[in-house]
């Protein structure tokens, strides 16, 4: 992408709720080196630092250097006037990586994988919520009808018709940006949709997934809409889930849980073991658990099971990935 030919550009780093934090910049300044605050990626869900953080005050608000990751820049569809962001990952003056940078945790986590001759693919799921405005009070109405709709649409190819521009724009825009989006579908709540994101290296599955559901609010602002991830938008209503497939393979490519169904087993045992605690992670907000009740295809215990929507890890059927 030429940089030159653009008024503008964003650089940003994403915090631990999933926010990019960063600078909209001349573009003439986009090589240039750039810091920030590292207590940026470690604010509460309002934006606000978090009180008594030791990367604030107690250490007077040191800065940290944001690097680029390598992806982008990367075009920003929905804006009126072009643009692009450019993904960076905070560092330390040492060069260091910075621990508070969810990209930098998660590459941590993949380095481990890596040591066993292991590759981590990932692919998400991701549900949202189309609401008349930002309020989020009203679901919104069908581009096609002008109807507001009144109930779910489960796997409704009609209800993804009416709502054709905006996932025309979206298919679009995810090609345009680099983002693999597969199957959409009308989802079980009123308004809601679901679109696949295809496996591929968990690094770039998270980089993509944040991209998405970015690209997913700014487009529908663009339409006249707003969207929502919300886990629970509507308190009588299905909420958002985002469900995570992974797999491992080895150095040939080969999946490495098929050729071993007792490694397998022995990973389930890990993830349940380690449920408990790693629900802050999975659940981080009040709405979280307002979704994960019985009768909602939400998991309410840490559970397991073959082709089970219910259960907190499910083993799906269909060929290896």
């Amino acid at each position: 992408m030429d940089l030159s030919k653009l008024t503008t550009v964003r650089i940003g780093a994403v915090d631990l709720n999933g926010q990019w934090r960063g600078k909209r910049l001349p573009s003439e300044m986009a090589e240039k080196p750039m810091r920030m605050p590292l207590s940026a990626l470690n604010v509460d869900l309002s934006g606000a630092d978090i009180d008594d953080s030791p990367l604030v005050f107690a250490t007077g608000d040191a800065d940290g250097l944001l690097v680029p990751t390598g992806r982008g820049p990367v075009p920003m569809p929905w804006l009126a006037e072009p643009s692009a962001l450019i993904p960076m990952t905070m560092q330390r003056d040492t060069g260091r990586p910075f621990a508070g940078d969810p990209r930098t945790a998660l590459i941590r986590v993949l380095d481990r994988y890596s040591a066993r001759g292991w590759r981590v693919m990932a692919a998400t799921e991701l549900e949202f919520t189309l609401l008349a405005d930002r309020r989020g009070h009203t679901p919104a109405p069908n581009p096609q009808t002008g109807a507001i709709p009144t109930g779910p649409e489960i796997l409704s190819l009609q209800e993804l018709d009416g709502f054709a521009p905006f996932f025309d724009a979206l298919y679009a825009a995810c090609a345009e940006m680099g983002i693999p989006a597969q199957a959409a579908i009308s989802e079980s709540g009123i308004g809601q949709f679901e679109v696949n994101l295809a496996h591929q290296p968990a690094l770039r599955a998270a980089d993509d997934t944040v991209l998405f559901k970015t690209l997913v609010k700014g487009l529908a602002r663009a339409h006249g809409m707003a969207a929502t991830f919300m886990a629970k938008p509507f308190e009588d209503d299905a909420g958002n889930g985002l469900h995570l497939h992974f797999s491992l393979v080895d150095t040939a490519g080969a999946n490495v849980f098929a050729a071993n169904p007792k490694l397998l087993d022995q990973a389930v045992g890990g993830c349940l073991a380690t449920m408990p605690a790693a629900t802050l992670f999975f659940a981080p907000h009040a709405t979280s658990y307002a979704r994960l009740t019985p009768g909602a295809h939400a998991p309410t215990s840490a559970s397991w099971g073959h082709e089970n929507r219910t259960v907190a890890l499910r083993i799906p059927g269909g060929a290896d990935n």
